[in-house]
C-alpha cells in the first residue's frame, strides 16, 4: 500500500540517470582545458617547468596577474576591446533588425532578389575584400581609429544577422502590424514599438554570438589599429609569445584576463541564449 508521500517522490529512470551521468562527463572534459589554464596562470615558472601534470599549483601566485598589467597596458587593451565590441554590437544589432524588418514585413517589390544578394554576401570571403577597404580607409585618414572596425556594423549589421531576424519575424503574427497600420502607425513607429519588443530573444541571440565575435576578432584590429595605446585585447596578447617568451605563466595569465568577459556574458545570457534557440527553432 502506498502513501501520499510516496505518491510525490519522483522516479527517475535508469536511463536518465545514465544520460545526465553522461553529460557530466563530457562537461568536465571540455572544462578540462580551461581549468588547466587557469590553474598553471598561477603557478610559479619553477613550479611549470618540472613537468609533472597538475591542475591546481601548490600555492597560488595571484602576483602573477599584477606581474602582467605591468608589463604590458593590459587595462587599455581591455577598453578597447571592451568599447569596440559594445559599440559594435549595438550597431550590428540594431541595423541588422531594421534590414530584417524590410525583408519579412514590408515585402516590397524585388525584396526576395535584394534578400538573395545579402545572403551570397556571406560566401565573400573578408580576406578578399582586405586591400580594397584599406585602400578606402587609408585615404579617409581614418587608420589608428576605431572607425574602420565599427562603421560597417552599422550599415546593415552582416548577412548572417539579417538572416536569422528576418526568419524570426517570419512567424510573428501579422495582426498587430495590420492593426497597428490601420489606426494609423507608420512603419518606424511599428518597428520601434510592436517588432522589436517582440523579437527579444533573436536580438539577444544576435547580440550575444556578435559580441563575441568582436571581443575576438584580430584582423581588423589588427590591420587598422596598429599603434599600441589603440590595440585590442586579442591583438595585444599575441605579442606575448615574443615578449615573455617561455614565462607560460604569465602568457596563460594575459589569456584568462581576455577569456574571463566571455565566460561572464556567456554565463549572465546562457537563458536568454537557450530560449532563443528554441523559439527559432520553431519558426518557419
Amino acid at each position: 500500500m502506498t502513501t501520499d508521500r510516496d505518491r510525490t517522490i519522483p522516479m527517475i529512470s535508469p536511463g536518465r540517470v545514465a544520460i545526465y551521468a553522461a553529460l557530466t562527463l563530457f562537461s568536465l572534459l571540455f572544462l578540462l582545458p580551461f581549468i588547466w589554464q587557469l590553474g598553471t596562470s598561477l603557478k610559479t615558472p619553477a613550479e611549470i617547468a618540472t613537468g609533472t601534470f597538475t591542475l591546481f599549483p601548490a600555492e597560488p601566485q595571484w602576483e602573477n596577474y599584477a606581474e602582467v598589467f605591468r608589463r604590458a597596458p593590459i587595462a587599455t587593451w581591455f577598453f578597447n576591446s571592451a568599447f569596440i565590441a559594445i559599440v559594435g554590437t549595438i550597431g550590428a544589432t540594431l541595423t541588422s533588425a531594421f534590414c530584417a524588418y524590410g525583408f519579412a514585413v514590408l515585402h516590397a517589390r524585388g525584396s526576395r532578389l535584394a534578400f538573395g544578394m545579402v545572403l551570397l554576401t556571406i560566401l565573400v570571403p573578408y580576406q578578399v575584400l582586405i586591400i580594397p577597404e584599406y585602400i578606402v580607409w587609408a585615404k579617409l585618414g581614418l587608420i589608428n581609429t576605431p572607425l574602420p572596425i565599427l562603421l560597417p556594423w552599422f550599415l546593415g549589421g552582416g548577412a548572417f544577422n539579417i538572416f536569422l531576424l528576418r526568419q524570426f519575424m517570419l512567424g510573428l503574427p501579422r495582426d498587430m502590424v495590420d492593426a497597428a497600420r490601420v489606426d494609423g502607425a507608420n512603419e518606424l513607429h511599428i518597428f520601434a514599438r510592436i517588432i522589436l519588443p517582440m523579437c527579444a530573444p533573436a536580438l539577444a541571440i544576435v547580440a550575444v554570438f556578435h559580441f563575441i565575435y568582436m571581443w575576438n576578432d584580430f584582423l581588423r584590429p589588427l590591420l587598422y589599429l596598429p599603434d599600441p595605446s589603440a590595440m585590442t585585447l586579442p591583438v595585444g596578447l599575441s605579442g606575448f609569445v615574443s615578449k615573455f617568451a617561455r614565462q607560460w605563466h604569465l602568457l596563460l595569465a594575459g589569456s584568462v584576463v581576455a577569456l574571463a568577459p566571455l565566460l561572464v556574458v556567456f554565463a549572465l545570457a546562457q537563458r536568454v541564449i537557450a530560449r532563443g534557440i528554441s523559439i527559432t527553432g520553431v519558426r518557419r
